[in-house]
């Protein structure tokens, strides 16, 4: 997605994308974008720093607020390394000047969708993790977080008031429900289960009949 507020420029980068077989949408302006309401998951964004009402600046910050995925390249026929170390510090993934040498930003744009592309398959393994842990009870949730911590099942038990025997019973329920061999393969599901929970602690306090789905199992 190209968003520059000069013509020539938006033909010109349309151009140079479709030479070598990328897909380009032009806008105008910062807020024909948003109105786009551009909802892709796989891509990036190349920005243009000094536009009429609304800046290139100033659409990065909205676009993280709103959470928005896919990574921007700035280009400025007016910046400096200040500007660009500020864009980089908000998350963007360069910024070039203009006029911009064509390879310059055609690898900038590759590294843009590579990068992309990883936070898609994160994105995947996490929602997969999270359906995951949803097959867990309240308990085996809980010695989850305890086993990824390192705690063996004697202090598991310790610290739950219950026996060793009952915590390997939970653990290989819960092994079982995850689909995996052993706890070594835990990992992964540590800090998706601890979002989670953090999650709920968050919906008691703002809506307090609200109850966790698995700590009433």
């Amino acid at each position: 997605f190209v968003v520059d507020d000069e013509p020539a420029v938006r033909e010109s980068l349309k151009w140079l994308f479709d030479s070598v077989s990328l897909d380009v949408e032009s806008f105008e302006s910062a807020q024909s974008f948003l109105d786009a309401n551009v909802t892709y998951s796989h891509g990036c964004l190349v920005l243009d720093v000094r536009m009429q009402n609304l800046s290139g600046f100033e659409l990065q910050e909205i676009l993280c607020f709103r959470h928005f995925p896919l990574p921007v390249i700035f280009l400025s026929a007016y910046g400096d390394a200040q500007m660009g170390a500020q864009a980089v510090k908000r998350g963007a993934i360069d910024f070039l000047q203009k006029p911009y040498r064509s390879q310059d930003l055609l690898d900038a744009v590759n590294l843009a969708l590579r990068h992309s592309a990883e936070q898609q398959e994160k994105q995947y393994r996490k929602k997969k993790y999270a359906e995951s842990l949803e097959k867990l009870s309240g308990r085996e949730s809980e010695i989850l977080d305890f086993l990824t911590a390192g705690m063996s099942s004697k202090e598991i038990a310790r610290t739950l008031g219950i026996s060793p025997k009952t915590v390997d019973v939970h653990r290989a329920r819960l092994i079982s429900k995850l689909g995996i061999k052993s706890s070594r393969e835990l990992a992964p599901y540590a800090s998706v289960n601890n979002e989670h929970c953090r999650s709920c602690k968050w919906s008691h306090l703002s809506e307090p009949k609200t109850v966790c789905d698995r700590g009433a199992q």
